[in-house]
């Protein structure tokens, strides 16, 4: 090799060297809640919609089906006797029956198409369906005593049962999708959703006042709280948004503190971090010579 070439060589690995050090390796990191479109919110209420109109077809078949045994009690025709004496075990196995499936079937429905609509934010939809199957289980059992005393009480008794078996339910299940994806943003998971279940009572109740019946309220209820759960999620969260790119402040995050709390640094995150490090990772083989 002549002796040019011998020199060349080194200036060559020397210049490409800074070449890669000046590449380094961008990682994105983004702070501040996540910006949402005007499409998404009309598909966020649609989904919501859906979904609660399916809990409210399975509550139709079942009331179809035993209309004999719920629609002089539910209808506008029963009298102020049957309204205030007591209630049939066989109307409130039934009614039981009817809110529990309608109620799990929207939760599910509603939340599944919900977390459709950010695919690439709500990654662990399973764990979130099992978790909302849970909740619902849970929430019926302890209900369960009130429906069992109101079967020798007054029939108001069982409608507020019923109401805040749907209510309680709903809103379960729309906090449990959103912790599970974005426990940074768990307090506005938790405003949106309470100000949504708000809305979605005072817009039942009117419905109740204008009809004069407790049927038309039934079968609205779902669809509605469940529209009003996907439009407050998605235009409140464009709200703050926009407050957050205005102000700059971002108090609604997990790591923001206020008054006496001021100053003081978080450590979760960071003891999070050191716990995934210093946790052996254990595999396959591994795992069966341990």
């Amino acid at each position: 090799m002549p002796p040019e070439q011998t020199q060349q060589a080194p200036v060559q690995q020397m210049q490409q060297v800074p070449a890669a050090v000046q590449q380094p390796v961008q990682t994105e990191v983004t702070y501040g809640p996540r910006k949402l479109s005007f499409l998404t919110l009309v598909l966020k209420t649609f989904a919501g919609f859906a979904g609660g109109l399916a809990g409210t077809l399975i509550m139709l078949l079942i009331f179809l089906s035993t209309s004999s045994i719920l629609q002089p009690i539910l209808g506008a025709a029963a009298s102020a006797e049957a309204a205030a004496g007591e209630s049939s075990p066989l109307f409130i196995v039934v009614l039981m029956g009817m809110i529990f499936a309608a109620s799990i079937v929207s939760s599910l429905i509603s939340t599944l198409l919900l977390a459709y609509t950010e695919r690439d934010r709500y990654t662990r939809i399973a764990t979130a369906m099992s978790q909302i199957f849970i909740i619902n289980i849970v929430i019926f059992a302890f209900v369960l005593p009130i429906y069992l005393t109101a079967s020798t009480a007054r029939l108001e008794l069982t409608a507020f049962a019923a109401f805040t078996q749907v209510i309680l339910s709903a809103t379960a299940s729309a906090l449990i999708l959103e912790l599970i994806h974005d426990h940074r943003y768990a307090l506005l998971a938790v405003y949106t959703t309470i100000l949504a279940i708000l809305v979605a009572t005072g817009v039942n109740f009117f419905l109740y006042y204008i009809s004069g019946t407790a049927t038309i309220m039934l079968f609205a209820a779902l669809p509605i709280i469940w529209a009003t759960i996907g439009f407050s999620q998605a235009s409140l969260t464009m709200i703050y948004f926009w407050i957050f790119e205005t102000w700059g402040q971002d108090f609604l995050a997990s790591t923001a503190t206020f008054g006496a709390d001021y100053g003081i640094p978080d450590t979760t995150e960071e003891e999070e971090e050191e716990e995934q490090i210093q946790k052996p990772d254990v595999e396959g083989g591994s795992f069966l010579k341990q």
